[in-house]
C-alpha cells in the first residue's frame, strides 16, 4: 500500500485535474451522442414527412458532442503531460 500513496505523492495537480478531464470527456461525449442520435430517430419515427430537415439539427449535435468529447480528451491527456513534476 506504501507504493500506492508514493506514488500518487508524485502525480501533480495538474496531472490530476488532467486525469479527471480525460476519463470524464469521452463518457460525455459519448452520452452526448448516443442521446441525440436516439431523439433524432424519434424525430424520424413521429414526424410525417421523414426528411433531413426533422434530424438534422440533432444529428449536428450528436457531432458537436462527439468532436467536444475528443477536444476534451486531447486537453486532458496535455494536462497529464505538461503537469508532470520535474523531479
Amino acid at each position: 500500500m506504501r507504493g500506492i500513496s508514493n506514488l500518487m505523492a508524485k502525480i501533480t495537480n495538474l496531472q490530476k485535474l488532467g486525469i479527471t478531464v480525460l476519463v470524464l470527456s469521452p463518457v460525455i461525449g459519448l452520452l452526448g451522442t448516443v442521446a441525440s442520435i436516439y431523439l433524432s430517430f424519434s424525430a424520424l419515427q413521429t414526424s410525417e414527412n421523414a426528411g433531413i430537415g426533422s434530424v438534422g439539427s440533432l444529428l449536428g449535435n450528436a457531432i458537436l458532442f462527439t468532436a467536444g468529447g475528443l477536444i476534451g480528451t486531447i486537453a486532458g491527456l496535455i494536462l497529464v503531460i505538461f503537469g508532470r513534476s520535474k523531479n
